[in-house]
């Protein structure tokens, strides 16, 4: 048996004993044995699952490490226990042999590392899933030199045939999970990174796109030695995630977690291109109180059209327009025929509305319990509408990139419930998403969608009012002093309305900015001269 038919079987072995010992503890272990004893035994085996799951992901590297960190992050789902045993595979990946790695450079640029760089560290400073990190000096700079393991290639395109073949089998025989959709976008993010040139690409944009920004830095390249196997950039210094030291006070909001949310924020919805690797190992924090992205591999851009969407799904959300959410989803893609709109608002709103209950109900956002999720409520709620659990699945589908934008959130998701438990990721995104988002050309839509609807219907003229403007305009009115009043009470009306609309806007626009008492003075302004306005229609209404 071949090295590639031993790594497919290793985890369809693993897979399969996991399943029917969790089996074992949840059905058989749990009813013999005391609540007290049960939680001890639960406790075991998730540590003991975690070491051998990181063992294995060691053993196999290349995509499987990948996954491992992306298991290794979602501290707001999987228990704590087995998550702690998976943290090495961020950035602790046992090294390979430094031969291996200078032979690459020989090959690709007739001299060794030696001959290159100053002060070379032949031990290894990061070894992530397709490539190694080596550090040394080029021209008195200190640089970080990433190199991709010899025969990455060919190993990443035989573990991503056997990842296709387990993600065919669960969305054929046990869950749908959009399943050719999600095994392409994952091809493509693999196959990016396995081009240290794409990544290349991809650092000279992000580093474009946040240069006018004082809390953000994108390392520089050394291009003379970047290409299809290498990269060069210069090394920064800082802490990452697990690193920081925590003040975890309920009234005390983390300022990592603002620039990190900040930071996805300005990506997916300003520049449309976005880091799609958020774990740990690739956000450092620096002593200046900058945060780093490093890492460019996986990096996806999402279209107008689409961020568009995202907006109006989000903006329904919080205006609890559940149509607009729904007809949002069918617009992107994300919702086959096989539900109604019917049915599709009323999950939305289900969903939406124990979303909120869950937020309002949590004070710790870290490893939410199945106590808290209760799956059961929705399985009911789901067979009240009549609408089967396999029918929902079989509607979603994943749009193009949004594996990438499933895979940030979650990954940010988790990184938020550790640098603040207390708080739900909302929390930080709601100023953030105010500022970027609604006050630019997206909260000149949502006027355009509201504002204009409103003002149609404010000054839309009653017949009389049609009428005497037709007859005063061609000269037929003979009373002056009538012509004089109603002339009179009309410009009134519209002076009012005009004041009651600027002051309403400029309400608006304060309260997207959070400064709540411009905000206010604003609304009282704007509520006055709408009385005002009313009390002046009814008034010239009963004269005529």
């Amino acid at each position: 048996m071949n090295p590639k038919q031993n790594r497919s079987i290793s985890i369809y072995f693993f897979v399969l004993k996991t399943y029917f010992q969790y089996l074992v503890l949840s059905k058989i272990t749990k009813r013999i044995h005391s609540k007290e004893n049960f939680q001890t035994k639960r406790i075991q085996f998730l540590k003991t699952k975690g070491i051998e799951t990181k063992h294995l992901f060691f053993q196999l590297g290349g995509v499987y490490i990948k996954i491992g960190q992306f298991l290794s992050n979602l501290f707001h789902i999987l228990p704590e226990e087995y998550l702690w045993e998976l943290q090495d595979l961020q950035d602790k990946i046992p090294p390979r042999d430094f031969n291996e790695i200078n032979a690459r450079w020989e090959k690709d640029f007739g001299k060794s590392l030696h001959q290159i760089f100053d002060s070379l560290d032949t031990n290894s400073y990061a070894s992530a899933s397709t490539a190694q990190v080596h550090i040394g000096y080029y021209q008195e700079k200190k640089v970080a030199i990433k190199t991709l393991y010899p025969g990455i290639e060919e190993t990443a395109k035989s573990d991503l045939g056997t990842i296709s073949k387990v993600i065919w089998f669960v969305d054929r025989f046990v869950v749908k999970v959009s399943g050719k959709e999600v095994v392409e976008q994952l091809q493509s993010m693999i196959h990016a990174e396995l081009d240290l040139r794409t990544e290349l690409k991809n650092l000279k944009i992000l580093k474009q796109l946040f240069a006018l920004e004082k809390d953000f830095y994108i390392p520089n390249p050394v291009e003379e030695f970047c290409n299809r196997h290498t990269l060069v950039t210069e090394f920064v210094e800082g802490k990452k995630i697990y690193e920081l030291e925590l003040d975890l006070a309920p009234t005390k909001r983390s300022p990592h977690l603002e620039k990190l949310i900040r930071a996805y924020i300005l990506m997916i919805f300003e520049y449309r291109f976005f880091h799609a690797d958020p774990h740990p190992g690739n956000l450092i924090f620096m002593e200046t109180g900058e945060l780093c992205l490093i890492d460019f591999g996986a990096v996806q851009s999402i279209s107008e059209e689409e961020t568009q969407i995202l907006e109006r799904i989000l903006v329904g959300a919080m205006r609890k327009d559940y149509h607009l959410v729904s007809e949002s989803l069918v617009a992107l893609g994300a919702v086959t025929g096989t539900l109604s709109k019917e049915e599709l608002t009323q999950i939305v709103k289900y969903s939406l509305e124990k979303l909120n209950r869950i937020l309002a109900d949590t004070n710790h956002f870290r490893n939410l319990s199945f106590e808290t999720l209760k799956p059961g409520e929705d399985l009911r709620f789901l067979k009240e509408i009549q609408v089967s659990l396999k029918r929902l699945l079989s509607s979603l589908k994943l749009p193009p990139n949004f594996l990438s934008l499933h895979r940030v959130l979650a990954l940010l998701l988790g990184n938020s419930s550790y640098l603040d438990p207390s708080r739900s990721m909302i929390e930080y995104a709601e100023k953030p998403f105010s500022q970027i988002v609604l006050k630019g050309s997206s909260f000149k839509r949502l006027w355009k969608d509201e504002g204009e609807e409103f003002l149609t219907s404010l000054f839309s003229l009653p017949k009389e009012l049609n009428e005497f403007l037709y007859k005063w305009n061609r000269g037929e009115l003979t009373n002056q002093n009538q012509t004089k009043t109603d002339e009179l009470r009309l410009r009134e009306i519209f002076t009012f309305g005009v004041l009651g609309s600027l002051f309403f806007f400029f309400g608006m626009y304060y309260a997207e900015k959070f400064w709540k008492e411009p905000s206010i003075i604003f609304y009282i302004l704007s509520g006055l001269s709408f009385w005002s306005l009313a009390k002046s229609s009814l008034s010239y209404w009963k004269q005529k």
